[in-house]
């Protein structure tokens, strides 16, 4: 006889890359790359190289030179810089814990219209407002 675990094995998440963070945040905005760019860029005759800024940093394993290109992409959408930093150059262990699908974090979570926190962790890797509703029974 098969002896089976009364709780399935949680398999550690993979680390979330920085690059990643920042398209969670900028899709979440509602923003394209070109949006946000025109958002960022000083002048319209700017907006192509900002998209490409964008585009580069998030792009898997790349990450921000300068502490400075993340604090003037807040200009574009919103998004928490420490999260960015820690997840570019701390170990996994220090990772905060981000929602995988819109990018929320502990110290950064989704806001209601009203400006008030709206969202609380549903799974490992969810928050409430992107975790799939429960299944009921019939």
């Amino acid at each position: 006889m098969m002896h089976m675990p009364l709780f399935a094995e949680m398999a550690e998440p993979e680390a979330l890359a920085p690059s990643t963070y920042l398209l969670l945040r900028r899709r979440t905005a509602g923003l394209t790359a070109h949006e946000a760019a025109a958002k960022l860029a000083p002048t319209n005759a700017n907006v192509d190289r900002a998209a490409s800024l964008i585009r580069h940093l998030e792009t898997p394993g790349r990450k921000a030179l300068f502490r400075s290109t993340i604090d003037d992409l807040q200009r574009a959408f919103s998004f928490d810089p420490s999260v960015y930093w820690q997840l570019a150059d701390e170990h996994v262990d220090h990772h905060p814990r981000v929602c995988r699908t819109c990018g929320c974090s502990q110290d950064d979570a989704c806001a209601s219209a009203d400006g008030h926190t709206a969202c609380s962790w549903s799974t490992p890797l969810s928050c409430s407002r992107c975790a799939p509703a429960p299944a009921f029974a019939a």
